[in-house]
């Protein structure tokens, strides 16, 4: 019986050790394919106002989610193709890539808070990874790129 009970004990530790490093492992890992560049800006605007300059900004984009009460705003994939990524000469084939927006507009005191946020995937031109799309890290640029046409609609420097 006593043979018994350090088998036990030793499965158990051996479990305990394996899942405090193969979890915390697992979700890091995953974690930061969720983080997404946030680009944001106040304006000296009331939210109306702001609220129809990030419609404006977005005019011509397929709009998944628009509540003006919740401040918030999602579009629908926007699709093109990558810029930085091609398999080559010889194999003449260019990544996907897609990406969608998160807008959130809220006010504080007499500002008006503007926060954007893409999330953005690429998809191969071959093999198994062209069936599936795959989340990358935004460096920011189209965040910046809408926030600027926000800023141009409102006329601010």
């Amino acid at each position: 019986m006593n043979d018994m009970r350090k088998v036990c004990f030793i499965s158990l530790l051996l479990s305990a050790v394996f899942f405090s490093v193969m979890l915390p492992g697992c979700a890091t890992r995953h974690f930061g394919l969720r983080n997404m560049a946030a680009v944001s800006r106040y304006f000296d605007r009331d939210i109306p106002t702001v609220w129809e300059a990030v419609t404006q900004s977005v005019a011509g984009i397929p709009i998944e989610t628009k509540d003006m009460e919740q401040g918030f705003l999602k579009t629908d994939w926007i699709k093109g193709w990558s810029a930085t990524k091609s398999s080559g000469l010889l194999m003449e084939g260019a990544w996907q890539e897609r990406y969608r927006l998160f807008i959130q507009v809220s006010g504080e005191k007499d500002k008006t808070y503007v926060s954007i946020q893409a999330q953005i995937q690429e998809k191969a031109p071959g093999g198994s990874r062209a069936y599936r799309w795959n989340r990358i890290a935004s460096d920011g640029a189209i965040e910046q790129d809408f926030l600027k046409r926000i800023e141009n609609i409102l006329d601010v420097q």
